[in-house]
């Protein structure tokens, strides 16, 4: 069963070094830190900020008890995020980021977890 689904699109020339400390996990902020390019960092952090909007928008404002660095949003063997959060582990969540150019994006749906 569906349970929410939420979008976001981020401007790539507004990302911050002040903003990725607040918006990134540890994991993350290990890759991104691994990244030479200054443009690649900032396209790593909007599309993690983009699809934690998503996940955020997903599970709606009233049931997002967390900042968004307590979500890990990292990539399987194939390169597609997942996300990993203690909190939220009775949801299945299906992400998707995507950038081009100056914008990322992120898509997520939530699906209640077989239990």
């Amino acid at each position: 069963m569906i349970k929410g689904i939420g979008t976001d699109i981020v401007d790539v020339d507004r990302m911050t070094f002040d903003l990725m400390k607040r918006v990134l996990s540890l994991p993350e902020q290990e890759k991104y830190h691994a990244f030479n390019a200054e443009s690649r960092k900032a396209e790593f952090l909007a599309g993690r900020f983009a699809i934690k909007e998503a996940i955020s928008k997903a599970l709606g404002s009233i049931d997002f008890p967390l900042s968004l660095n307590e979500l890990i949003v990292l990539n399987d063997e194939n390169g597609r995020p997942y996300l990993i959060c203690e909190k939220l582990k009775n949801q299945r969540f299906h992400l998707s980021i995507s950038h081009e150019r100056h914008y990322a994006v992120g898509f997520c749906v939530i699906e209640e977890a077989d239990l």
